[in-house]
């Protein structure tokens, strides 16, 4: 069995590259006057539709590949990821349950290496779990098991006893650190998890991206976590994000 996945730029504003119509006719308007400018429609601050398709790829593939165990998205946020793997589960392997995993109310207060790297504060990205319910409820979709609360009271007793897939978005070095070993000791063979945001600049390295698409906590915990660990973390291109992912051996 296999799908569409054209439902991923069509569901949300993803593409956020395409211009919209006065966009057009300003550039229209620039070509006209030889001016050498361009409008676009401004990068999105949350995900992209590349990270989407590599979320939708590396999902498919353990469906494929009959990998054991459940799907789990630990960083939800609003939801969409989620709504990706959900449509997903739903259409190639209904007999999976999803589980979705978030405070809803942003980031927690930040300790450490966190507070140095400057890029987030506490409650940045906090979406309510009503407007989470409230997408999955527009496009007809199974609500997924909702975890609600801090990772450090919801990771590791929530968790499904195997996990297939997962989708890491903790943003932070301390919150990627302590669902990493959990997450890890639950997958089975072959199971891929994702990093949401993974930057290396040694393998892609970028030019005037910003904290948020670099995330620099979340590479130093998969570091150190995976440095006696027979799996690495590779890089996946996303546009102004960077993903990483890795799959168990």
């Amino acid at each position: 069995m296999s799908m569409d996945n054209a439902f991923i730029a069509t569901t949300f504003d993803w593409d956020h590259r395409t211009p919209t119509a006065w966009q057009l006719f300003m550039n229209k308007a620039f070509r006209k006057l030889r001016l050498p400018m361009r409008l676009t429609p401004a990068p999105s601050d949350m995900a992209n539709v590349e990270a989407r398709m590599n979320l939708f790829h590396l999902l498919e593939q353990v469906i494929a590949y009959k990998v054991p165990g459940d799907v789990v998205d630990l960083g939800c946020n609003a939801g969409d990821s989620t709504i990706v793997m959900q449509k997903v589960v739903s259409t190639l392997s209904p007999e999976r349950q999803v589980h979705a995993y978030d405070s809803f109310e942003g980031l927690p207060e930040l300790t450490g290496t966190d507070v140095a790297d400057g890029v987030y504060g506490k409650g940045y990205m906090a979406a309510p779990l009503d407007l989470f319910k409230r997408k999955f409820d527009a496009l007809g979709l199974r609500h997924p098991h909702i975890h609600k609360g801090w990772f450090q009271d919801t990771v590791p007793q929530g968790l499904p006893e195997r996990i297939a897939f997962a989708l890491i978005d903790g943003d932070l070095y301390e919150s990627t650190k302590h669902v990493l070993p959990h997450v890890y000791a639950r997958m089975a063979p072959g199971a891929i998890g994702m990093i949401a945001v993974y930057y290396d600049e040694k393998v892609l390295s970028r030019r005037g991206l910003s904290g948020g698409y670099r995330s620099p906590g979340v590479k130093r915990a998969c570091d150190e976590f995976f440095a006696d660990k027979p799996e690495k973390v590779h890089v996946l291109y996303a546009n102004e994000y960077s993903n990483g992912y890795f799959r168990k051996q």
